[in-house]
Parts: structure tokens; C-alpha cells; sequence
């Protein structure tokens, strides 16, 4: 059969990932695969992403962060930022910018969940109670009763004007603020008060709480649940819930959150939706080991999630690890991309620092680190953003037919010099045919054959964000039986 006369491009990725879809029907401007690139930021290109930079200094080294959140005061000057780190023996509260733990003796390996309520935060850990306020944490008393919070306390959050917690399969909360004056509630005093969780058959227990608009949606292991206060709720929705509370993220009035090993959902207080189709093959390569330890925050335009180490099957005997993954999903566009750092980040939380509003993440070492920062990961010797970026199968509308591709293949990129261009034919493995320049190169090749190709783009940076737009092929011959 004869050349095929027209060139052949791929130039749109702004689809961002859509994997485990046949090629016969997959959409055309998605991507199969991709490390560290985002596609909402040049629409129809592939950017790569930002790096991180250290919040203060290190804080304990070896060891993990068990919660991270800002305390904001209504005097700015005196807002918090505070992580929970392990120790030896036990664990601490830091002050990340001041540097210094100021609550320590807590329970070693408890996680820590806090919220602010009238000025002042409140942190539960199952075995220890908090309360900060006007600069100093306490134990007992205080605006928010901390000393009658109940026992094995965790997942506090404020609705409708109480605070709220859980212990096992029942709810507690608070009294309403007594006065204007007094500005504080009670556990114990009329209006507070508690209700039990359905104890409904393989159920589990209360894994977190959160809310959106006229309801707290209360999360088991395998339910999810919602209460208004005024209504017999809790009643059944469905029999999916989240094995980790720190995965549970609100923006936007709907809570988004992880049920491994099914993946990622989306409810505003109804049936939850399943938003993660899109990146099955890394849903699939989660380490079930993982799944209680998934933790997120928003920024109410991305989610991000840091679920671990994940190994890709991309089929036919064919795997690849990749560590310290975060999976960025762009509320607007709906696009999911892979991401993968130096750290590993066990808790994120916002960072409001002067006008600004970032993402923080506390890692296995003792630090705390903002996102979407300079072009490098942290660390004494920065550490370069690897990225990838995969083709979708190509046929060339013949896949019953050989198609040999000769001469060159047209990248179009900007800042790639050096950058790997790969393919795979018939499922095989990768084999290097070429490397890049800037803005259009030409790659020379020698003919290859095959029913159909894939190719990719690869590269480790440590200078500015690149983009790659996609590829060209000028030469392509379909083969006769």
C-alpha cells in the first residue's frame, strides 16, 4: 500500500489522563500515562509541574509527620501553623516557623486532627485532648471545654454552631455558645448532647467526619452517612465509605474522599459519584497498605492526594513503581495528574502566608514543605522533577495492517533540550530513538515497523517549568499483507 500522503499529528493533551480505555475508543486528546506534568495550566499542552521548598527548618529528623494544621486567629499576627511529628517514644507538637515543640508526651504514632471553633483550635488523637488559644495550649478548660471532651476522642469539626467529635461508632457534641459574652460551649451542659452511628452489619467504625452545606457527613469503613441535627438521621446511603479520614477533603460544598480499593468519590450529601475512572491503572496500584494513610487538601481549584508508593501494570508481565506519588485532580477541567516527589507527605493542609494561600505538606523526615515552589524538591542537594509524558496507541487507522515509520519523527517542546524521545512497538519494550532540542526538532530515525506504536517523552529537569506540545509523522508507509 502506498505512503500515507498527509502528516500525521498529535498536538492536544487537555484531556490529561484517561487510562485503561481501548484505543478504539479512547479520546483523542488524552494521555494513556504521565509523571509530573499538569494539563490545565497551557491548555493543549503538557507543563511540567513546580517544585518544593522548606517552611522553616527541620523539626525532628526520621520521622513522620501525624497531622499539620494553621491555626487562623482573627488577629492574623497571631495565626499558627503547627504540625504533629513522631519521636521516640512519643510524639509533639511544633511550631513549624518558630521551630520549637510546644506540646509534647503525646501518644507515639497517634494521629492528629484539629479544628478551630471561636478562636481557638481543638486537637483529638484518640487518647490525648489540646485546646490552643491566645498563644498557649491547654488541657483543660478553655472555650471550647477541652477537659470534657470524651474519651478516645477523634475527628473534631465545628457544624452549626457546636463542636463535634467521635468516639468508636457514636457522635458527641457541644453545647451552642452560651452568650455573646462567655463565647464558649460545653460537652456536658444542656444542648450538648450525642447520637450513635447505625450500628448496621459490617459497617466498621467511624473512620471521619466532615460536612457539606445542611449536613455532617459522618464516615464509617464501608457506609456513609449524613445528620442535619434536626432530622432521625443517620440512615444508610451506601455502602461505601473510607478507611482514612485525613483522605476526606472539602471544597467547593462537596466532599471529595478515597475508598480503596474502588478510588476516589464526590458527594454533596447524596449518592457519591465516582470521579477516578480516569487514572484506574494507578487506583489499581495503590499499596492496599496505603489506604488508611491516603491524606489530601484542597485549594478549591485542585485536590491533591498523596497515596504512597504506586506500581503501574501497564499489562502483559510490564510494571513500574513510582514512589511518593501525589494525584492532582483539577476541579474544573476534571483532569488527573500523576505526580511524583522527593518526599513522601503525610499530611497536607493549607498555608496562608501574608496574601497567599498554599499547600503544605509534612514528610517522613521531620519537615514541612510548601507546594508549587521554584523547580526543584527540597533537599541540601535539590533533587530534579523527573518527568514522563505517553502517547496513545497509533495505528494510523490501519491496525490490521504493518505501518513503517522512516525518516524522522517532529517533536514540538519548549526547553527540552536533552529530553529522551522512546517509543514501543506492538506492546514491546521501550528503546531510545532519539533526543531533543528546543522548540521543533527533528528526530532522525531509522525505519521502524509495527501494527502499532507508542512513544514517549522523558527527562529529569532542574530549570524552569517545560512544555511539550506533541509530535509529527511526516513519513509513514502502510504495508500490504
Amino acid at each position: 500500500m502506498p505512503r500515507i500522503e498527509n502528516v500525521k499529528r498529535w498536538r492536544d493533551v487537555s484531556a490529561g489522563n484517561i487510562q485503561k480505555v481501548s484505543s478504539d475508543i479512547s479520546i483523542p486528546n488524552s494521555v494513556p500515562f504521565s509523571i509530573n506534568l499538569l494539563f490545565d495550566k497551557v491548555l493543549g499542552e503538557a507543563v511540567s509541574r513546580e517544585g518544593t521548598n522548606i517552611i522553616g527548618s527541620q523539626l525532628i529528623a526520621g520521622n513522620a509527620c501525624l497531622g499539620l494544621f494553621q491555626h487562623l486567629d482573627s488577629t492574623a499576627a497571631s495565626n499558627k501553623l503547627f504540625a504533629g511529628f513522631n519521636g521516640l517514644m512519643s510524639s509533639s507538637i511544633y511550631d513549624v516557623l518558630g521551630g520549637n515543640a510546644e506540646v509534647t508526651g503525646l501518644t507515639a504514632s497517634a494521629r492528629q486532627h484539629y479544628a478551630t471553633f471561636l478562636n481557638t483550635t481543638l486537637m483529638l488523637n484518640g487518647s490525648e485532648k489540646r485546646s490552643y488559644f491566645g498563644g498557649s495550649w491547654s488541657s483543660s478548660g478553655g472555650r471550647l471545654d477541652v477537659g470534657n471532651v470524651p474519651a478516645g476522642a477523634k475527628f473534631p469539626i465545628e457544624f452549626k454552631d457546636r463542636m463535634y467529635c467521635a468516639v468508636t461508632d457514636r457522635i458527641h457534641y457541644t453545647s451552642t455558645p452560651t452568650s455573646v459574652t462567655a463565647n464558649a460551649v460545653s460537652w456536658t451542659a444542656a444542648g450538648s448532647g450525642s447520637l450513635q452511628a447505625e450500628q448496621e452489619d459490617g459497617g466498621g467504625t467511624i473512620q471521619g467526619l466532615n460536612k457539606v452545606p445542611g449536613y455532617l457527613m459522618i464516615y464509617k469503613q464501608r457506609s456513609l452517612k449524613r445528620w442535619n441535627f434536626d432530622s432521625s438521621f443517620p440512615e444508610d446511603l451506601i455502602n461505601i465509605g473510607t478507611q482514612s479520614h485525613d483522605s476526606v477533603v472539602r471544597a467547593r460544598g462537596k466532599n471529595y474522599f478515597f475508598y480503596g480499593p474502588n478510588g476516589f468519590y464526590e458527594t454533596q450529601g447524596g449518592y457519591p459519584k465516582l470521579i477516578s475512572r480516569p487514572i484506574q491503572r494507578i487506583i489499581e496500584g495503590i499499596a492496599s497498605s496505603f489506604y488508611s494513610s491516603v491524606n489530601g487538601w484542597s485549594d478549591n481549584e485542585n485536590i491533591y492526594w498523596s497515596v504512597g508508593d504506586v506500581t503501574v501494570n501497564f499489562d502483559r508481565g510490564y510494571t513500574e513503581t513510582y514512589t511518593n506519588v501525589v494525584l492532582r485532580f483539577h476541579i474544573d477541567s476534571q483532569e488527573w495528574a500523576p505526580l511524583q516527589y522527593y518526599h513522601i507527605f503525610r499530611a497536607l493542609n493549607q498555608y496562608i502566608s501574608g496574601n497567599d494561600t498554599l499547600i503544605a505538606g509534612g514528610d517522613a523526615d521531620g519537615q514541612v514543605l510548601q507546594l508549587n515552589t521554584g523547580n526543584t524538591d527540597y533537599h541540601a542537594t535539590p533533587k530534579a522533577i523527573k518527568y514522563i509524558l505517553q502517547s496513545p496507541e497509533f495505528d494510523f487507522d490501519f491496525r490490521e495492517r504493518r505501518k513503517t515509520l522512516a525518516e524522522k519523527i517532529c517533536v514540538h517542546s519548549d526547553l527540552t533540550t536533552g529530553a529522551l524521545l522512546q517509543v514501543r512497538m506492538d506492546y514491546a519494550e521501550w528503546k531510545t530513538i532519539g533526543s531533543l532540542k528546543d522548540v521543533v526538532t527533528e528526530v532522525p530515525i531509522n525505519p521502524i515497523t509495527a501494527f502499532v506504536f507508542e512513544f514517549r517523552i522523558a527527562d529529569s529537569i532542574t530549570g524552569e517549568q517545560i512544555k511539550l506540545r506533541g509530535l509529527d509523522f511526516p513519513y509513514i508507509d502502510v504495508l500490504a499483507n
